[in-house]
Formats: structure tokens, C-alpha cells, sequence
């Protein structure tokens, strides 16, 4: 039997094509639907959905006008830290109580060795009144996961600090959409996705990893307010931190700004993973409690936020939101109204009101 095979003309050909873009962008759609716009960095690069993830409980709205930044030379404080106080979420509170604030990303100081990184230079007291900063209070933040890389050596190499003017940010979100098609996720991040939570409901291990993001077994529902509240999201930087032991740079690094009649205030933020699953808890290298090190020096104003965390985690719903290693805006204007009464009491001359 012969077969004839027909050549497929242009315009046949052409919607066989059209129709399987069609279907494809149909599917894209539907997972975008499905998954929930992304907001939390824990989903996005560790691929698990917002309708897993995403909180739901609600949270409170920040007036835009609280975000102010003011330059070094008209501050009362200086925040010098990393993404948990660059959006300036916790320093409205400071606002709010009448206190100038201007806030630094540590890549300001000078050197950037590593992103994220940069360590303290060692004469920062001479280096932030050369800069024109006139003020009493310098707020040295930083995620715990990075202080000790960042204390470990005092950089000798580092430019002039200049400030740079931060823009008003977008206030953070009071409540989640359900769906933005301008903003796709992408259909290589669905499937990836849709693996995962396949894995998830399957699964009998502990933990799934994904990129660089881990997904561990927790009896969370009373403390998140995500779906899948069974699991909690955690980066994996937080089961890599190096042991502590640069007391000594800091103490350095503190008298140097007394020196030039600047009291810092050491504000260590604990890794989500401290937080949730306790000290040390899955680490690589042994656990030095920093707080615990800085409570044994008078000389260092030092608020022990594991402690503190730890407790308020435990009334506050996604104190930590569960699609991200950072804070919730709840958990921020906490942190602020806690900053802002302690900062009101070392004015009044009260000894080392952290401890």
C-alpha cells in the first residue's frame, strides 16, 4: 500500500504553531494563578510556591512619609547594617519619637571585599566624624550569620565614607495579592516549583533542599500563618556560619568610637534558624552565643535579641514570615518601638539600658 505523504502548508503550519504558543502561555497562566505572585526571597530562589509559603496574617501599614533619611551631618543616630535596616522599616518608629536618623549599607564604609561582607574599618569613629557625622548614637546592625566575618578583621584598606542618599522605598506590603499577571513567575520556576511540592507532600524526610534554600520538618501552624505550615523555609547561610571569636575587634572597634564621643549600640539580628529552631541547631561549626559573650562587657551596649526574638516569635504570628529569611513589618515596628524606648533612656543617662 502507498502511502502519500502531503507537504503541510504555510498557513496550517503557522497555526499549529500559533496554537502551541497559545497552549503554552495558557499553561504559564494557569500555574501564575495557581502559585501566587512571588514576594518572599526564600520562595524565589528556593522554588516553593506562595501558596505554600506566603503569609496570610495581616500586617500593619507604615505611612511612606516615615521613611526618612537624613544626612550625616543633621542626625541625632546613624544606623550603619545590611537589608534588615536599609528599607528603613524599623526606624520609623524612630521617626515617630522625633529622632533624625541616617542609615548606611556596610558596602558605604569603604573596601567591599565580599557583597554583603565588608568589614569595619579600624579607625570608623575618625573616618564618621571626617564624614560630617555630628552625632552621639551609631547603631551597628547586622545579620548573625555575617558578623562574625565581618569582625574578624578590622579593614586597614578602606576609601573615605561618603553617604549616599537612599531612596524612599516602597512601604512594605500589608497584605498579599492573589494574582499579578504583570509579573510572572515563569514557567522554568513553576515547574521547578511544582516539583518541590510534590516532594513536599510525599515525603517523609526532614528536610528538602533546594538551591539554597531548605525546607525543614516544624510543627510551626501556631506561629506562621502559611499553608504548609509544617514546614518552615530557612536559607542555608544560616547552618554556615563561622564560630565567633572577634570579641576582642569589636571591643576595639567600640572603644575607637568612644573616643570620638560616639556610643555604639550592637545590634546582632538573629538567623531565622536560631530563632525557630534554637541556637546552633543543624551548624556546621560550633555555636558561640554572641549575645551571651557581649552580656560578659560592661562597655558594650548590646540588646540580647536571641532572647528577645525568641520570646516575641512566640506570640507574634510570622514574627520571621515563613517565605523569607527576613522580618515581618509586625516584627519590625516591634523591633523599632523596643529601639526607640532604650535609645530614650541612654539619652536620660541610664547605664547601658540593654542589660
Amino acid at each position: 500500500m502507498n502511502i502519500h505523504l502531503y507537504p503541510v502548508s504555510f498557513k496550517k503550519y503557522s497555526l499549529i504553531l500559533l496554537s502551541f504558543f497559545l497552549f503554552a502561555i495558557v499553561i504559564e497562566l494557569g500555574m501564575e494563578f495557581y502559585f501566587e505572585k512571588l514576594y518572599g526571597d526564600l520562595t524565589r530562589v528556593g522554588y516553593f510556591t506562595e501558596r505554600d509559603f506566603g503569609w496570610r496574617s495581616p500586617q500593619q501599614v507604615i505611612p511612606p512619609e516615615l521613611f526618612k533619611d537624613y544626612p550625616l551631618a543633621e542626625a541625632d543616630i546613624l544606623v550603619i547594617g545590611d537589608s534588615f535596616s536599609t528599607p528603613r522599616a524599623w526606624q520609623t518608629r524612630l521617626v515617630v519619637d522625633g529622632l533624625k536618623v541616617a542609615t548606611m549599607h556596610w558596602n558605604e564604609l569603604g573596601k567591599s571585599v565580599i557583597a554583603n561582607h565588608e568589614p569595619l574599618p579600624d579607625n570608623l569613629g575618625e573616618a564618621l566624624r571626617a564624614a560630617g557625622f555630628k552625632g552621639r548614637y551609631l547603631v551597628i546592625e547586622s545579620i548573625e550569620r555575617y558578623f562574625q566575618f565581618r569582625m574578624e578583621t578590622l579593614s586597614k584598606e578602606h576609601n573615605p565614607i561618603v553617604k549616599h542618599d537612599i531612596g524612599i522605598d516602597a512601604a512594605p506590603f500589608a497584605k498579599r495579592e492573589r494574582i499579578s499577571l504583570s509579573k510572572l513567575n515563569g514557567a522554568n520556576w513553576g515547574l521547578k516549583a511544582l516539583s518541590n511540592s510534590i516532594k513536599l507532600s510525599l515525603m517523609s524526610n526532614k528536610y528538602l533542599k533546594s538551591h539554597i534554600v531548605e525546607a525543614i520538618k516544624f510543627d510551626g501552624c501556631q506561629l506562621f500563618s502559611n499553608r504548609l505550615c509544617g514546614y518552615v523555609l530557612f536559607v542555608d547561610e544560616d547552618f554556615k556560619k563561622e564560630t565567633f571569636n572577634s570579641i576582642n575587634n569589636v571591643l576595639a572597634a567600640n572603644k575607637n568610637l568612644q573616643a570620638v564621643g560616639i556610643q555604639p549600640i550592637w545590634v546582632i539580628i538573629p538567623d531565622k534558624a536560631s530563632i525557630y529552631l534554637g541556637y546552633g541547631e543543624h551548624n556546621q561549626h560550633p555555636y558561640q552565643n554572641i549575645w551571651q559573650q557581649f552580656a560578659q562587657y560592661p562597655e558594650l551596649v548590646a540588646p540580647d535579641l536571641g532572647t528577645i526574638f525568641t520570646e516575641k516569635s512566640r506570640t507574634i504570628k510570622d514574627f520571621y514570615m515563613p517565605d523569607d529569611p527576613h522580618l515581618s513589618t509586625n516584627a519590625y515596628l516591634y523591633f523599632g518601638d523596643f529601639m526607640s524606648k532604650e535609645l530614650h533612656k541612654l539619652q536620660a543617662n541610664q547605664p547601658n539600658p540593654f542589660q
